[in-house]
């Protein structure tokens, strides 16, 4: 199984690894990209690179008990390439309980907090929410995984404040002591921010569609350059994720993820991923 550094970023992205594992003190930085960051819908949206660093400290469940805890607390910070209002700082704390109900089978219950200010201060989000997670060792190597996550964010502006709830499911293999790769899937229901594509609203609707949107919270956006709608969508994710130890105390990791969101207002993909270089203490 992925163990450390695989959700850098924060607590938003719970695919392949959700709230992230960290054992003792860690530090690491990434380089990444995002086809849509601006989530227009039908045509192509914005595109973008990242540089992002975190630091963090996490204590895991020893495995030995039938009943234990863990905790990570992670600060982290991203700059864009190009949408520098995207640029952003965060701080998130995840306690939990694991519970081992047979030998290969674990529950485990965690709620998290995260505090995220961002450079156009309209995305600025204090988030709430809670994951409950099993895990199955169906061979010493290889883990699968199903879990339940609710998140509420609640953003400066309404536009970008959103409530989701999100399944999805794992399966990990350990190539050697040095080598672990993870897929993942994972559906989620709930609130979404879309760019229309368009500087206004043209008239009638939401980014000159007619009527459609009438009554959903929308405003326009200077860091997207168009006008922001939140809809109610589905979003599927598809990922991989890839770590190597070099040393006890270097690694490297590796993700790719793909997401469709769909709601009233049209479609919306992205593709996004990173690689970055992390250090335990």
């Amino acid at each position: 199984m992925l163990r450390k550094g695989i959700a850098w970023g924060g607590i938003g992205l719970f695919l392949l690894a959700g709230t992230p594992a960290i054992a003792g003190w860690e530090a690491g930085a990434k380089a990444g990209f995002d086809t849509n960051v601006s989530r227009t819908i039908g045509g192509s949206g914005k595109s973008d690179g990242f540089l992002s660093a975190y630091a963090g400290y996490g204590r895991e469940p020893s495995g030995d008990e039938s009943r234990d805890w863990f905790f990570t607390a992670i600060a982290d910070g991203t700059a864009h390439a190009n949408v520098s209002d995207l640029d952003s700082v965060s701080a998130t704390v995840a306690p939990g309980l694991v519970f081992k109900l047979r030998p290969s089978w674990t529950l485990s219950v965690s709620p998290f907090l995260q505090a995220k200010g961002v450079k156009d201060s309209n995305q600025s989000a204090f988030d709430a929410g809670g994951r409950l997670q099993m895990k199955q060792r169906l061979q010493d190597d290889l883990v699968l995984g199903e879990y339940y996550v609710y998140t509420n964010s609640h953003a400066s502006s309404d536009v970008f404040s959103y409530s989701e709830h999100a399944l999805g499911v794992t399966l990990g293999k350990t190539f050697s002591e040095k080598a672990s790769a993870e897929i993942g899937y994972e559906y989620g229901r709930g609130d979404s921010f879309r760019s229309t594509g368009n500087s206004s609203a043209g008239g009638g609707g939401v980014g000159g569609m007619g009527g459609i949107g009438s009554g959903m919270p929308r405003m326009f956006s200077s860091a997207f350059g168009s006008e922001v709608v939140r809809d109610r969508v589905n979003r599927h994710s598809v990922g991989v994720s890839a770590e190597y130890d070099w040393t006890r105390s270097i690694f490297t990791a590796a993700n790719y993820t793909f997401t469709t969101r769909r709601g009233e207002l049209g479609s919306s993909a992205a593709h996004t991923g990173y690689a970055g270089l992390g250090y335990r203490f």
